[in-house]
């Protein structure tokens, strides 16, 4: 089973080409058609952190998207890991709603979502219940392979193409199920590529109907190489730099991990099994440099499907109703904290991804850095643009699309500021210099809060450790998040951060509310994933950070239970996690 574990991060996919570089920005043809329903197109990168999602690095992406829409600062993964947070995309859901955890059996996994009877109801089966026609082409979910693709078959799609393992992450073998039909190797062909020209086919077939559509195009860049004949006959996980075809072998030759203050530290920082690394050495470092080239370089057959697509979609005239979503399943780690490359924890670099949307009404060129907002928004998203409804109590709210204040379409969440990246499984790493794939006591939640305090913008990084340890890092002063306000405490005890004498008064006050917001969250559903101060406070008297941090509560926040972990053990325990918001603790006057 191991052999199926795959790091994921869904991702677009280019054809080759010039993918309409520089071309193509007019209105075409002029609609094609009215349509009441607005058509959704969805690329999702594999394992893409923010900072490969640049200008330097995928021209048409910026100029085909971020130039005529909306860039999201503050997006962020709901698990560190590819199948969990695809599952909440597909789902609606955070992760310890839906509990799909991993990668494969017994936590994760195609098998474990089949098992848990939630095929057919998923967001394209919601599209389809209104009239959609649904497509998709690319990674869809671990351990989704050559012996389950039939009997296991996908919901919710007209038609589709769906990545196999253990081929799935084979840049040169690709397997796809076409229409939950037996897989078919492609030997020699470039995955990107083709997942390239099945999603412009695809489209094509969306264009020629009268119906609105989806179209979901994942293809497996910047995920690491791994080998499909090497994933056959072994346990052992064997994830490399990532491959590129020939055309874009001259591209990035001096290019190197940004030297950041976190990366590669003289001194080992972080908890848990992270406080441990040792530094890199210089045949690693090079090691880490090539790996980053080959992400760049993999990249670039996505950026030249973004134009292709786009290029296609504006002669076909649809721009007008058509609404262009670019993101990842989540970051990537490279030598920060003295890391191999790999994600699995709740660092800027693994939960932070891009997200870009553009689209009718949208403003151009716009960044958006008030908002706070998860995969499962994005998933709450299409279905309001839709007008579809899952079939249970999901967690989302609508992203903000900016479309203008009296825009009654446009519900505006001002005070949608946090977001919860939660881990219950081994951490993975990945590379050549590896000596064990998994690392143990990696079970964590990790709340980020962007916020105003005092009139002053404010952004916390707050987690708890089934270790017992803490962080919390002011990333306004601290980005590469290097100085944990709560290291010396750490050795002390689970709760010393909340009572220790030495820890200045704002902190602590501080660390009050943010453990009260992970308190509700952790165990949230449905609007109090959303509002969490409203479970706090069902009286309406707080909403924001700011009005939290008012003096009058301080009592109250001191008082509530503390947030902890009886003890590290594999999987989503809910017993283990201490304790479960009880109504009863809210706030009274």
């Amino acid at each position: 089973m191991l052999a199926h574990l795959a790091l994921c991060l869904l991702g677009l996919v280019a054809a080759g080409g010039d993918g309409g570089h520089g071309h193509g920005h007019g209105k075409g043809k002029g609609p094609k058609k009215p349509a009441s329903k607005p058509n959704i197109v969805l690329f999702i990168t594999d394992d893409q952190d923010v900072g490969t999602h640049t200008r330097e690095i995928m021209p048409r992406t910026f100029e085909r998207l971020v130039d005529h829409g909306v860039n999201y600062e503050n997006f962020f993964t709901p698990v560190s890991l590819c199948c969990p947070s695809r599952v909440s995309l597909l789902r609606t859901q955070a992760a310890h709603n839906h509990n799909i955890t991993f990668v494969e059996l017994p936590h994760g996994g195609w098998q474990k979502f089949n098992d848990y009877g939630y095929v057919s109801h998923t967001l394209p089966d919601f599209l389809q219940a209104v009239g959609y026609n649904t497509y998709y082409v690319g990674k869809y979910m671990n351990d989704h392979t050559v012996k389950n693709c039939v009997e296991l078959p996908v919901s919710g799609f007209n038609a589709s193409d769906i990545l196999v393992d253990p081929y799935t992450y084979d840049y040169w073998r690709p397997a796809f199920s076409v229409n939950n039909g037996p897989a078919e190797i492609h030997n020699g062909s470039y995955s990107t590529d083709l997942v390239g020209e099945k999603s412009l086919r695809h489209l094509d077939t969306a264009l020629a109907a009268d119906e609105p559509f989806f179209i979901g195009i994942a293809p497996i860049g910047p995920h690491s190489y791994m080998d499909s004949s090497k994933r056959e006959s072994s346990a052992r996980l064997y994830m490399d730099t990532p491959e590129w075809p020939e055309r874009h072998a001259h591209m990035f030759m001096d290019a190197k991990v940004p030297r950041t203050e976190n990366f590669n530290p003289d001194e080992p920082m972080g908890v848990s099994w992270v406080k441990t690394l040792p530094k890199l050495n210089e045949s690693n470092v090079e090691y880490i440099d090539e790996f980053y080239r080959g992400r760049l370089r993999s990249l670039q057959s996505v950026d030249e499907l973004v134009g292709q697509v786009m290029d296609k979609l504006e002669a076909a005239g649809v721009m007008e109703n058509t609404y262009v979503f670019y993101t990842a399943d989540n970051g990537f780690a490279m030598g920060s904290h003295r890391r191999q490359p790999g994600k699995t924890l709740g660092y800027e670099d693994d939960i932070k991804v891009p997200l870009v949307i553009r689209g009718p009404g949208m403003p151009e060129g716009k960044t958006d850095t008030v908002s706070s907002y998860g995969m499962v928004d994005l998933s709450r998203t299409f279905l309001d643009l839709a007008g579809a409804k899952p079939d249970y109590e999901d967690d989302g709210t609508k992203i903000n699309l900016h479309l203008g204040e009296g825009n009654k379409a446009d519900r505006t969440y001002e005070k949608h500021r946090h977001s919860l990246s939660e881990y219950w499984l081994r951490g993975i790493e990945e590379g050549k210099f590896v000596e064990a794939s998994y690392r143990d006591n990696n079970t964590y939640r990790t709340l980020r809060v962007h916020d105003e305090v005092a009139g002053q913008p404010v952004t916390y990084s707050y987690a708890v450790w089934c270790t017992g340890e803490r962080e919390l890092y002011d990333l306004v002063e601290d980005p590469y998040q290097v100085r944990n306000l709560l290291a010396g405490l750490n050795d002390v005890g689970p709760f010393a951060a909340f009572d220790a004498g030495d820890v200045p008064e704002d902190r602590q006050r501080l660390l009050h509310r943010l453990d009260a917001l992970t308190l509700v969250l952790k165990t949230c559903k449905g609007e109090s994933c959303v509002e969490p101060y409203g479970a706090l406070f069902p009286q309406g008297r707080v909403s924001t950070l700011q009005q939290a941090m008012n003096r009058k509560y301080d009592e109250f926040f001191a008082a509530l239970p503390k947030v902890h972990f009886d003890h590290c053990m594999l999987g989503f325990q809910n017993r283990l996690e201490l304790p479960e918001w009880d109504n009863a603790w809210a706030y009274k006057k």
